[in-house]
């Protein structure tokens, strides 16, 4: 398959000049829409056709410029094509044919976490439509192996974008989305008209995190788990039974907050012959005032730092647990078969996946904010905590119950 997904050439004018020029097409149940996205020194006409294929009907046509969009309503009864002429030749043509075989996918959020949730949802649309599949994420060193039918993609801009029938936007709702750290929920609904998203809204507080692409995507929503490419090894790079640790977050509420949690965990594991291997990219991590720090212990094999990712694979790997908070590193875990304990009290026990996971949660405190449709989360705000109950959701989650779970685990 062909994955240099590029923007048309068009000569124009009399000295036959190439410029590139993108035509964006949306094919909605009710109307057919185009758009002519190019440099604006391009002053060649675009004639453009609206072409009924059942009727044979022209139902509308036009001449824009570049930086134009015509649109045709009421075609939820036609099979539309779009076809678009520059100097006598056929630049471009596109069809609503519902029978559509390629599809543009962007992955949106950057978070590892989310994109491993979402990428099998990827390939099960790909499956379930038998179409190919055009995707962009920031990982896709990560996932092209593990999925060869899916068309990876640099390109992060639908607008050059041009050889598929529809474009899916995979991303949070109008709730987290923001505009130089502003929240914008009006820009969300302008951004998402450019996508063909089975749903024109949605509260993803409402949804687990893998259901949120599935909606989007319009999948049922079973949950799948993801693959990942699995680097070629010679096995363990570290002798004897261990488990692998990652502590660090982005926001305080994130955090295994109970201050002796951590110790007394390590303490436990060590004196059962585990070693504990750290593998957050910090061993230190925070705010001025509010900076988390791994607990010294003689049981821990310190691998924090910018280690590569397939380093992480490979030690997650072998591991024969890991324990964590909900961080994109679980997510990992959760691809390649390693057994996670995650602790976490801001999540919704439903939030993330289920199989192959013990989940920590106190629901006898305050809790689950990231999933309450009052919250509106504050990214900004490192020590954001919503209610003002001092983490207390994490705090109450005693070493006790994560050791109770590690024991079902240890081998």
């Amino acid at each position: 398959m062909n994955k240099d997904v590029k923007p048309v050439k068009v000569a124009v004018g009399k000295n036959v000049k190439v410029k590139m020029v993108n035509f964006v097409t949306r094919f909605r149940e009710d109307y057919a829409f185009l758009d002519i996205v190019g440099d604006n020194n391009d002053l060649n006409s675009y004639f453009v056709e609206f072409k009924d294929e059942i009727s044979g009907e022209v139902k509308y046509s036009t001449t824009l410029k570049v930086n134009y969009w015509s649109r045709l309503d009421n075609t939820s009864d036609k099979n539309i094509t779009i076809k678009i002429t520059s100097n006598d030749n056929v630049v471009f043509e596109r069809n609503q044919n519902k029978k559509y075989n390629k599809v543009y996918i962007l992955i949106g959020s950057g978070a590892l976490g989310d994109t491993v949730a979402w990428i099998p949802c990827v390939e099960e649309y790909r499956k379930t439509h038998n179409v190919d599949v055009v995707l962009f994420t920031r990982h896709n060193y990560l996932f092209d192996k593990a999925y060869p039918d899916i068309i990876f993609t640099d390109i992060s801009n639908p607008d050059y974008i041009n050889d598929v029938d529809k474009k899916f936007r995979l991303d949070y709702g109008p709730e987290l989305y923001r505009v130089n750290n502003e929240l914008a929920p009006e820009k969300w609904k302008n951004d998402n008209n450019k996508y063909d998203n089975c749903v024109d809204y949605f509260d993803y507080r409402k949804y687990s995190l893998q259901s949120i692409a599935k909606l989007i995507l319009g999948l049922p929503l079973e949950e799948v788990i993801p693959k990942i490419n699995i680097p070629e090894d010679n096995g363990s790079k570290i002798r004897g039974k261990y488990v692998v640790v990652a502590m660090q977050s982005t926001s305080q509420l994130k955090y295994w907050n109970n201050p002796f949690g951590w110790e007394r965990v390590f303490d436990f594991l060590g004196r059962n012959g585990y070693k504990v291997v750290l593998i957050d990219k910090y061993k230190k991590f925070g705010v001025s005032g509010n900076m988390n720090t791994a607990p010294k212990s003689k049981y821990v094999i310190d691998k924090t730092g910018k280690i590569p990712l397939n380093d992480r694979i490979t030690d997650i790997k072998y591991a024969d647990m890991m324990i964590t908070i909900s961080s994109g590193l679980a997510w990992i875990s959760w691809a390649v078969g390693t057994p996670v304990v995650m602790i976490s009290g801001f999540t919704d026990p439903n939030n993330e996946f289920k199989s192959n996971m013990i989940r920590i949660h106190n629901s006898s405190v305050c809790n689950s904010c990231w999933n309450d449709t009052n919250i509106v989360y504050d990214a900004s705000n490192w020590n954001f905590c919503p209610r003002k109950n001092d983490f207390i959701c994490s705090k109450a989650i005693q070493s006790k119950d994560v050791i109770n779970a590690v024991k079902t685990l240890m081998k």
